[in-house]
């Protein structure tokens, strides 16, 4: 007698939906200086093994460090980032039409900020530590949107708050174009129906990913609930 195989059960997986929850976490504005502290590490090494002039090193490092204080010092708009910009321009013109060019370069010639090897180690080090700081708090201090509330997990004890999300409203901001520029950031909105007060997160990252991805969770729910069927 021979054994007649038995066909094995085809298994088709599942088509992947929406994650079941949305981590959304804001930042603080500290975590925009992260340029200044990875040109500072960099720096710190080429220091070290003393590869570049420490001129070049310092004024680099100056210009980098007053153009990076510019996000705490201005709300950089649409509408003021497209004046900064025509400006800039209007000032490189009205520098060549004037003949300006030789004064700013004796300028930029004898500019000399020199800062050693310690400086920048200490420096970069300090950064690192506030931003891993920055990113333990994290952990302890954030949103979680599921498919029936919101969540803020706060403290480190676990304190928790919630919110329905049954009639919610989302709003998505990018009101400063030089911190999406960094890290993709905006502020997002929620309008709870069971609140009097919106629940404004600011300096999500990837703001635009967050809010695509808690639309199809809330959207995929909505169908879901829509397409139940009802009694026989």
């Amino acid at each position: 007698m021979s054994a007649t195989a038995t066909p094995t059960p085809e298994v088709t997986p599942a088509p992947e939906g929406p994650a079941e929850s949305v981590i959304i976490r804001p930042w603080p504005k500290v975590v925009f200086l992260y340029p200044t502290f990875v040109v500072a590490a960099i720096f710190f090494l080429l220091s070290w093994i003393d590869l570049v002039p420490p001129r070049i090193l310092g004024n680099t490092f100056m210009v980098v460090w007053l153009l990076n204080l510019l996000i705490f010092a201005f709300d950089f708009s649409r509408i003021w980032t497209i004046v900064m910009i025509i400006g800039g321009a209007l000032l490189v013109v009205l520098t060549l039409w004037l003949d300006l060019s030789q004064y700013i370069g004796k300028i930029a010639h004898e500019m000399t900020v020199t800062c050693n090897s310690q400086f920048y180690g200490w420096f970069s080090g300090g950064m690192g530590l506030l931003l891993l700081v920055v990113f333990v708090n994290s952990r302890f201090h954030y949103y979680e949107v599921n498919a029936r509330e919101i969540l803020h997990h706060h403290g480190y004890l676990g304190d928790v708050k919630r919110w329905s999300t049954e009639g919610l409203e989302m709003n998505k901001e990018i009101y400063d174009v030089a911190e999406y520029v960094l890290l993709r950031s905006g502020r997002l909105i929620f309008s709870p129906m069971t609140s009097k007060k919106s629940i404004v997160v600011d300096n999500v990252y990837n703001v635009n990913r967050a809010e695509k991805a808690i639309n199809d969770l809330l959207s995929h729910v909505a169908v879901r609930i829509n397409q139940r069927p009802g009694p026989g």
